[in-house]
């Protein structure tokens, strides 16, 4: 019985350590920027996919992957994103005015919602704010 506790233990270890290894091959891409950021953020997603055995999505990345590479420059890159930034920032705009009508208007309900669609406008803004310094 003891040698079988043995087994289970080291199979285990095994299957933990095995377990972690995407996660440690998963390359860090914040000290890249632009494009070169996007084609790491595409192959950690790739790796992940043939982690997970999901070829079907490691396709789908790896064919993602060679149209950035073909069409991706920082300059592109860069003004998509500063287009995003600006399109977040209006839809904040517009939730606020939505908010400020609906508290007009004293509905509790209204307000709720109105408040909930403005956090998620403002989440958006924020992420493409990150999205812009990548």
């Amino acid at each position: 019985m003891p040698a079988l506790i043995k087994s289970l233990t080291t199979a285990a270890a095994v299957c933990a350590v095995f377990a972690t290894l995407p996660a440690q091959a998963a390359t860090d891409c914040a000290p890249l920027r632009g494009c070169e950021a996007k084609f790491c953020h595409i192959q950690n997603d790739i790796a992940a996919a043939q982690a997970q055995n999901n070829s079907r999505r490691e396709a789908g990345l790896r064919k993602a992957l060679a149209e950035a590479k073909a069409s991706c420059t920082d300059s592109r890159l860069q003004s998509q994103r500063e287009a995003d930034v600006r399109e977040k920032q209006s839809k904040v705009t517009e939730r606020q005015q939505e908010l400020k009508e609906a508290k007009a208007k004293g509905k509790q309900d209204k307000i709720d919602k109105a408040q909930r669609k403005l956090e998620e406008a403002q989440a958006e803004y924020n992420d493409a704010l990150a999205d812009l310094n990548r």
